[in-house]
């Protein structure tokens, strides 16, 4: 007999693996006389520490000295088999140990059980849902017929800006939920929640919940166990939220699937919420969709080859015309960073009393300085970039020199360092300096409204929103109109829908385009595109224009006249002839250390051991392109292996004990360089 803490009266012990959050193994070998199963959570002794861990397997015939007792049962069935599957596929398939997949599949202390709160929301007002478009009809039925077949199905939504995408899964997930399901909504952005998160409380009130990093650790652990527990049936949230334990799912949406949001650059496991998702639809039987108006390229050949299955949006809600797009060239305009035909577009959006989206990828002021005397650059002392000048908006605040990889900052400073002049001059622009140029194009109009003119332009990037809240008051404040103009960095370029947005203007399109690799034109023409995309949604017509030095590059062109097959089409040649994604695989391996000898032996070490695995090539060691960041030189190894190479021949990289040096392994990487 046994009790939920209890032993077993027989006492038979029995050994079963577990796997510990934040450690580096896949298991660790204990003994019990439990009644244990896969899934449970367990107790275990660790060094001189008592640790949460899960059973990931029991009855094992092995036979090991020194091995410790299960110190007592927590909860049975903690995760199910098969969401400790995925995990484990999550293990082999990016490098890594199952200890540190389950620490980011986890919240912060959420094994130390928290009781969780139900959060209330005010009763859905009945609002009027429109109807469907016949192209949305066909994707709906299409989705839900796989649903109730229960069979694993992958569908990509490949739907124009302003086409509807949102309101075919708010359809699908009511039938969804008509049939006692549950579905899980993936977005790119925390900033994107909020948006997303609203229209899914209109139709389904208190059943929906999102989770994410900008809740306190308490409200994360609460809202964690309310899912597990089956309180809410519509989740959402950022790429973690494949992780969570939601039983009944019937279908996983990934919004934006082209976003590279979705993958973890940052913590050990380098997953991409996109591809997992995938994989655990497989595992449970389930559909999911992707939505994209600028599919990943991988996702269109997919689709192509009838892995997954295509549905088309090709026309805008309403039959709405897509905004017209014209291409400026900013060697035309003698350094000038906004060109007369887009000062003009600024001050017919207010004159007229509409909106415009402004769209730059470089924040701060200016992204360098200069001293024309001697030549000199101010530069991080710790990672050699450029510092980016940062202007107080008041007098009250301090104008700064800060990097933007290492977060370093010193106060700004008006004489040269190295030869005492004061000649430093500003290069480039960013969101900042773009600001100030509109808001002195903003008062010279003969504007009669009495409302401040510095009021009627917001600026969204990451130094305006570095409070909790800050994105959702910029974006609530534009959609109420209390201002005429959203400037910023790539927050602006997500799903967003601003009927009386009638101008965007892209200030440079080339920031993405000159970095070193290869998805550079693929990310410019997603970008382009997706905030082209904003203008021209509600009754007005929209019009763009596109500032370049480019202005014959090929992902410019077809986003100026927004076909993505044509561009894929050419895409597709130079990466069939390069031999790039989707025709192979690539793995990133990054090394790091402060002593750049060391690291350079440690790299071609690492490059020799690479060359025993047949069936692969090797490029490297090479440089990064940002080569010193916090005192850390860096170097990476490419690999290009066929599509079905085994990844688990790469896992002894992970047991080498290198001298200090840093590895990182990155399977399909987003950047490689």
């Amino acid at each position: 007999m046994f009790g939920y803490f209890g032993y077993n009266l027989q006492e038979i012990k029995m050994l079963v693996d577990v796997a510990i959050p934040n450690t580096k193994f896949d298991y660790l070998t204990y003994e019990t006389d439990l009644d244990l199963h896969i899934g449970d959570l367990v107790l275990v002794p660790l060094k001189k520490k008592s640790k949460y861990g899960i059973v990931v397997a029991t009855n094992v015939k092995r036979e090991l000295p020194g091995i410790k007792k299960i110190q007592r049962l927590v909860e049975k069935s903690f995760i199910s088999p098969k969401l400790l599957s995925l995990y484990k596929w999550i293990s082999s398939y990016y490098v890594s140990y199952l200890g540190e997949v389950l620490k980011q599949a986890f919240p912060p202390k959420v094994l130390k059980r928290y009781e969780y709160i139900k959060k209330e929301y005010e009763k859905p007002q009945k609002i009027m849902e429109p109807a469907p478009t016949y192209q949305q009809s066909n994707a709906i039925n299409r989705i839900l017929y796989w649903i109730r077949r229960n069979t694993f199905k992958v569908f990509l939504l490949f739907g124009i800006t302003g086409s509807g995408k949102t309101e075919v899964y708010l359809k699908v997930v009511a039938e969804i939920l008509n049939q006692g399901g549950r579905a899980l909504i993936l977005v790119p952005e925390i900033s994107m929640t909020p948006l997303l998160l609203k229209r899914f409380t209109e139709r389904f009130g208190k059943d929906t919940v999102a989770i994410h990093s900008a809740l306190t650790e308490k409200e994360r652990r609460q809202t964690w166990y309310a899912i597990k527990n089956g309180v809410y049936k519509v989740i959402i949230g950022p790429r973690s939220a494949i992780f969570l334990p939601i039983t009944d799912l019937k279908i996983i949406i990934v919004d934006e699937e082209h976003d590279h949001s979705y993958k973890e650059h940052q913590m050990v496991v380098k997953y991409n919420a996109r591809d997992v998702a995938i994989v655990r639809a497989k595992m449970e039987n389930i559909v999911v969709v992707l939505g994209s108006a600028t599919p990943q390229i991988e996702s269109y050949y997919n689709a192509g080859i009838g892995k997954y299955e295509l549905l088309v949006l090709k026309e805008r809600i309403d039959s709405r015309p897509l905004p017209s797009v014209e291409i400026v060239d900013l060697k035309q305009e003698g350094g000038k960073f906004i060109s007369q035909k887009f000062e003009t577009a600024i001050e017919e959006v207010i004159e007229k009393n509409e909106q415009a989206i402004l769209f730059l990828n470089r924040r701060g002021f200016a992204p360098s300085l200069l001293c024309p005397n001697c030549g000199y650059v101010v530069r991080c002392p710790y990672c050699k970039l450029p510092l980016v000048y940062h202007r107080g908006i008041d007098r009250e605040s301090v104008s700064v020199l800060s990097c933007h990889t290492c977060d370093y900052k010193t106060d700004y400073f008006k004489n040269c360092p190295k030869c005492g002049k004061s000649t430093l001059l500003y290069r480039g622009a960013g969101t900042q300096r773009i600001e100030e140029i509109v808001k002195k194009i903003i008062k010279s109009l003969n504007y009669n409204d009495k409302q401040d003119r510095d009021s009627l332009i917001l600026r969204l990037d990451r130094d305006t929103v570095r409070k909790r809240g800050e994105a959702e008051k910029i974006l609530k404040k534009f959609e109420e109109q209390k201002a005429k103009i959203l400037l910023g960095t790539q927050l602006v370029t997500k799903g967003f829908d601003f009927p009386n947005v009638t101008f965007v203007g892209i200030v440079n399109a080339d920031t993405i385009l000159n970095l070193p690799d290869f998805r550079g034109s693929e990310r410019t023409f997603q970008i382009l595109t997706q905030v082209a995309g904003r203008a021209g949604r509600g009754d007005k017509p929209g019009r763009v224009l596109i500032q370049t030095y480019h202005p014959q590059q090929y992902s410019i062109l077809f986003s100026q006249v927004q076909n993505y097959p044509k561009f894929y089409a050419q895409e597709m040649k130079l990466r069939k002839e390069l031999n790039f994604p989707p025709f192979s695989r690539l793995i990133l391996i990054r090394l790091s250390d402060k002593d750049e000898e060391v690291l350079w032996n440690e790299a071609k070490q690492i490059y020799k051991l690479l060359g025993d695995i047949g069936g692969i090539k090797i490029f490297g060691p090479n440089q990064s392109f940002y080569y010193k960041i916090r005192n850390n030189y860096r170097v990476y190894i490419l690999i290009k292996a066929p599509i079905k190479f085994e990844h688990r021949k790469l896992k002894f990289l992970r047991q080498i004990k290198l001298n200090k040096v840093k590895l990182e392994i990155d399977v399909d990487p987003i950047d490689v360089f």
